[in-house]
């Protein structure tokens, strides 16, 4: 892939999600990643149809997970009852499932990551100095990574999903009213102004950390779609990590039950080797 593909990444560009029927493809970019999105209804029916009644299916064949604790970090927005799906699978895999103890997403990406330092070290102590296993979606996978960034100690693995790794703000019009809204709220205080705080410039040692290459021993898996409609897929493919080419929407990568497959798989890697 391109190392320029950032000075391309416009919302208006002209364009389409790979996978959508041919008939979609002519139109404006935002509809068109709309239309990429728009799936996810059909995304969670298949997983209530699937998924929610054989959870066991994801890790079938794959070695036990042996009761190691994984720390599960939602999504932009979202809490630890959204990842409800991967969780039901990682317990069915032998895993531990370590909330986060995020109730909506929507903190400074520093004081969260500090939050989940006080959470790692809580699991990891408790699983006899163990690391732990960290799986995040979307600016969950991001935070993951800022955690085994910072926090080398703490964590033995992390898999994001639909993840911008390469540049936090590339994203499209979806989120992009939220972002402004915290934005404004963020430069009410007064360490996050100074901070530049959600902008690109911002200078945090969460930020500073997720720049420089993962600290050896910490294994990166990034799964990426190309049909995602919210984030530039070419955000989330990182040189050195695993990078690995899932389907269906950005909301809905959490859901299939191949993608769940792939997570299980990847886990179960990192729990060998531990």
């Amino acid at each position: 892939m391109s190392g320029d593909w950032l000075g391309e990444h416009l919302p208006d560009q002209g364009w389409a999600p790979r996978g959508l029927p041919s008939w979609l493809r002519p139109l404006p970019g935002w509809a068109a990643r709309a239309a990429a999105e728009a799936r996810f209804p059909a995304e969670v029916a298949r997983w209530n149809v699937s998924v929610l009644r054989d959870p066991g299916a994801a890790s079938r064949g794959l070695p036990s997970g042996g009761r190691r604790p994984v720390l599960v970090i939602p999504g932009f927005g979202f809490g630890d009852a959204t990842t409800l799906p991967l969780q039901l699978a990682l317990k069915a895999g032998g895993y531990r499932i370590a909330p986060s103890q995020i109730v909506a997403n929507v903190r400074c990406s520093d004081r969260v990551v500090d939050s989940l330092a006080r959470v790692a070290r809580r699991v990891v102590a408790r699983d006899e100095g163990r690391r732990l296993l960290v799986v995040g979606h979307s600016r969950g996978g991001m935070l993951a990574r800022g955690l085994g960034a910072r926090h080398p100690e703490l964590v033995a693995q992390v898999v994001a999903l639909g993840a911008p790794l390469n540049h936090e703000f590339a994203f499209y019009e979806i989120p992009r009213p939220l972002v402004g809204a915290l934005r404004v709220v963020h430069q009410t205080d007064p360490e996050l102004r100074a901070r530049r705080c959600a902008t690109p410039e911002c200078t945090c040692p969460y930020l500073e950390a997720t720049r420089r290459p993962m600290p050896t021993g910490v294994d990166l898996v990034s799964l990426f779609t190309k049909s995602d409609g919210i984030v530039d897929w070419r955000a989330c493919v990182v040189p050195g990590a695993t990078n690995i080419e899932v389907g269906g929407s950005h909301l809905g990568m959490g859901l299939r039950p191949q993608t769940l497959r792939v997570v299980m798989e990847q886990l179960a890697r990192a729990h060998a080797a531990a």
